[in-house]
């Protein structure tokens, strides 16, 4: 994980908007390298494996993660693992509402280096674009 200071503000924010809205998160350190995080839609929890072995930034998986719990359809399914390839459906919801989270908490200078500071898999590229075009509009 990402050490600097404004990287865990960022996990931080995440927390206490998961906190605020009734979901437990786990940081898991016991799980081997190819355990994926999870999002336990009825029991509201965030299992996040801190040894995960993907290119996808830690503040990035928790977000998506989050985002199943608070903006999923709760019907469609009991328990979501973490994909960076997830092209369809609620896992395309989540990486969408991950970075709309994610640049809601801090807006950054370029969509770039969003994508490289969170490891946001670049087939996002367009998605992050265009939340980037709608968070900067100034009225």
């Amino acid at each position: 994980m990402n050490n600097d200071y404004l990287y865990q503000q960022i996990v931080t924010s995440l927390e206490n908007k998961a906190l605020t809205n009734d979901v437990v998160f786990v940081n898991a350190y016991d799980l081997s390298p190819d355990v994926p995080d999870a999002a336990l839609i009825e029991t509201r929890a965030i299992i996040m494996n801190n040894y995960f072995d993907i290119n996808a930034g830690y503040a990035y998986r928790f977000a998506h993660e989050l985002s199943h719990i608070l903006y999923g359809d709760p019907d469609a399914q009991a328990v979501y693992y973490f994909s960076e390839y997830g092209k369809r459906g609620e896992e395309l919801l989540a990486h969408r509402n991950a970075i709309r989270m994610l640049m809601s908490i801090e807006m950054p200078t370029t969509v770039n280096g969003f994508m490289e500071y969170y490891h946001v898999p670049s087939w996002l590229d367009n998605y992050a674009n265009e939340t980037f075009k709608s968070l900067s509009v100034v009225e």
